[in-house]
C-alpha cells in the first residue's frame, strides 16, 4: 500500500507550518490546531496550495455562523437565508449589518 504524503503548509494566523488533513480539498474549511478557533481555507495560490484565514461571522438574523475570508473588503454585500447584509470591519473583526435595498452578488 502506498503511503500518502503529508501536506504541510504555512498558517498565516499562528505563523507555523501545519499539517493539512487528508480529507481537505481546495475550497474546504478546517480548523488550525495551533490557533484558538481560527478557521483556515485551502486555496490554490500562485505557487501551489496555500492557506487563507477565514473569520466566522455571526448572522444577526438567525445566529448562524457565516465563513468570511479575512481579506474580504468591508462593504461587501453577503446574502444568508434570503437576507442581505453589508460586511463591516471594526477593531479587526467583521460584523454584519442589514443592507437595506441592496442585493448580494453571486
Amino acid at each position: 500500500m502506498k503511503e500518502k504524503k503529508k501536506r504541510l503548509l504555512y498558517c498565516l494566523s499562528c505563523e507555523q507550518m501545519i499539517q493539512v488533513p487528508e480529507w481537505v480539498e481546495v475550497g474546504d474549511l478546517f480548523e488550525c490546531w495551533n490557533c484558538a478557533g481560527v478557521m483556515i481555507r485551502l486555496i490554490e495560490g500562485e505557487d501551489g496550495p496555500a492557506l487563507k484565514v477565514v473569520q466566522m461571522v455571526r448572522c444577526p438574523a438567525c445566529g448562524g455562523k457565516i465563513p468570511v475570508d479575512d481579506d474580504t473588503p468591508a462593504g461587501t454585500i453577503l446574502s444568508h437565508d434570503g437576507k442581505d447584509f453589508r460586511l463591516a470591519k471594526e477593531f479587526g473583526a467583521f460584523t454584519l449589518e442589514p443592507a437595506a435595498g441592496r442585493r448580494a452578488s453571486s
